[in-house]
C-alpha cells in the first residue's frame, strides 16, 4: 500500500540544523538494585532491576537498544493449594508449561523456579528465589494466578554464546519495576537509558513536518509535492520540512524556545513565497518556461558554451538537445540540435532539425521560434566536440503553474 511521501531525510534535517542530535528525548534510568539472581542459566548470566522507572517501551545500555522480552499477560496456571510465606514447593493446576530457571509471579511475588516435576513446582523458601526483586514472600490463595514473566527455556540463551545478544528487559507497569538480564555487568557503571530509537524519533517527526508543509500550502499546488527527473524534491521543499521538523523537535523539550521561533519564522517565510507564486518550483511551468532552460549535459570548463535564448517556443513541451559536432573557435566549430518526434524527445534524437551548423556567437537559430546565442570568455575561446545541453521548453500558450488566490465560496444555512 502506497504511504504519504516524506520530504527531508535524517541527513538532510542535520544540514539545515547540525544541533538535531542533542534533541534526543532519551532518559536516564538511576538506581539499579544488586544482581537478584547471580549466575542465573549459567555462569554469566544475571538478572538485575529498578524501581520507579515511569513508562518503559524501550532501553538502551551505552546506546545499544536492548531485547524487550514481552510477557503473556494470560495466566499459564493457578495454584491447586494455598502457597504458605514460607514453602518451597506448591502445586499448580497444570505444569506442562513450566520450567527449571522459570521467572514466575504470583500476584505481586516472583519466584524463581528450581525445578518443575509434573504438576509440582519447586524453589527456595523463604530465601534465594522466592521474594525476588524487593517482592515480599508472602500467602497465596488456592486458586492465585501464576504468570511466567520470563521462559528461561526460549528468552534468554547462553550469554557466553550470545554474547550482546543475552541483554533484554522485562517492564513490569503494576509494579513500576524493570527486570534486565544482563552478562555480569556492573549497571550503575553503565548509561542506561528509555525512550524511543532517534531514528525512529526523526523519521516520525520528518514524517509529520511533511504533512504539515502539505497542510500548509496553497490548494491549488499539488496536495502532495512531486519530484524532479532525478528523483529529488525541491531544495525550498525540502528545507522547509527540515526547518519544520526541527521546530517540532525543539518545541517538544521546550515549548517556548526562541530558536524554534526563529526556525518557524524561517518555514513560514518560504511557505508564504510558494503560495504567492514567487518561488518556483521544478515542475512548474512558468512565465519564461516558454523561453527554455539550458542544462549541462556534459561540458569541458572554460569552452564555448551556450549563454541565452531568444523569443517564445511554438510547440508543447520538449528538451531539446544542442550538441558541438566540430570543435573549434567561433566561425569554425558547428552544432547540431534534436526536438522530439512521436516516440522520442529532443535530448533522446527524436528528430534533428539542425545538422552540424557554425556558431558565430550571435542569435542562431535553435527550433520552434526559439534562437540560441553561443559565447566564451575570450574571442579566442573555443568549443569542444561532444559537449551538449538540454533546453527544456514549454509553449507559450500553456497554463503558468502559479498560485493564485481564489475567491472562498460561502453559504449560510
Amino acid at each position: 500500500m502506497a504511504t504519504a511521501p516524506t520530504y527531508c531525510t535524517h541527513r538532510q534535517l542535520k544540514d539545515v540544523f547540525p544541533q538535531v542530535n542533542s534533541f534526543d528525548n532519551k532518559r536516564s534510568i538511576y538506581g539499579w538494585g544488586g544482581n537478584e539472581l547471580e549466575n542465573w542459566q549459567d555462569t554469566t548470566l544475571d538478572i538485575g532491576y529498578c524501581y520507579n522507572v515511569g513508562l518503559v517501551t524501550q532501553l538502551f545500555i551505552d546506546g545499544s537498544k536492548i531485547n524487550q522480552i514481552g510477557y503473556s499477560k494470560t495466566a499459564a496456571s493457578t495454584l491447586a493449594e494455598e502457597l504458605s510465606a514460607s514453602a518451597n514447593a506448591v502445586d499448580v493446576a497444570d505444569g506442562s508449561d513450566f520450567g527449571t530457571g522459570d521467572i514466575i509471579k504470583i500476584n505481586n511475588e516472583y519466584i524463581a523456579l528450581t525445578g518443575v516435576s509434573s504438576n509440582t513446582l519447586t524453589f527456595t523458601a523463604p530465601g534465594a528465589t522466592r521474594g525476588l526483586f524487593d517482592t515480599s514472600s508472602v500467602i497465596h490463595s488456592n486458586g492465585a494466578s501464576v504468570y511466567i514473566i520470563i521462559d528461561a527455556s526460549t528468552n534468554v540463551g547462553d550469554a557466553s554464546s550470545l554474547g550482546e545478544d543475552a541483554l533484554a528487559f522485562v517492564p513490569d507497569t503494576d509494579l513500576d519495576l524493570i527486570l534486565l538480564i544482563h552478562n555480569s555487568l556492573t549497571l550503575n557503571d553503565h548509561q542506561i537509558e528509555t525512550g524511543e530509537d532517534f531514528e525512529t524519533l526523526i523519521t516520525r517527526m520528518t514524517a509529520n513536518a511533511s504533512r504539515y508543509l502539505d497542510a500548509k500550502l496553497d490548494p491549488n499546488l499539488p496536495r502532495e509535492q512531486l519530484k524532479d527527473k532525478e528523483g529529488n524534491y525541491d531544495y525550498i521543499i525540502v528545507r522547509t520540512t527540515a526547518l519544520i521538523a526541527a521546530t517540532f523537535l525543539i518545541r517538544a523539550h521546550d515549548p517556548t524556545s526562541e530558536i524554534a521561533i526563529a526556525l518557524m519564522e524561517d518555514a513560514q517565510g518560504n511557505i508564504e513565497a510558494l503560495n504567492k507564486g514567487a518561488a518556483a518550483l521544478s515542475w512548474q511551468t512558468t512565465g519564461d518556461s516558454s523561453k527554455g532552460i539550458i542544462r549541462d549535459v556534459s561540458y569541458t570548463s572554460g569552452s564555448i558554451r551556450p549563454t541565452d535564448t531568444r523569443g517564445r517556443w511554438t510547440g508543447t513541451f520538449d528538451i531539446v538537445k544542442v550538441k558541438v559536432i566540430l570543435g573549434g573557435e567561433f566561425g569554425t566549430a558547428t552544432y547540431s540540435v534534436w526536438t522530439k518526434n512521436g516516440d522520442k524527445l529532443g535530448i533522446n534524437e527524436g528528430n534533428q532539425v539542425i545538422t552540424a551548423k557554425k556558431i558565430t556567437g550571435d542569435y542562431q537559430s535553435l527550433a520552434g521560434n526559439l534562437q540560441i546565442r553561443f559565447g566564451g570568455s575570450t574571442k579566442t575561446s573555443v568549443a569542444t566536440a561532444d559537449n551538449e545541453w538540454e533546453i527544456e521548453v514549454s509553449g507559450w500558450q500553456e497554463e503558468i503553474d502559479n498560485s493564485s488566490i481564489n475567491s472562498v465560496k460561502m453559504t449560510r444555512r
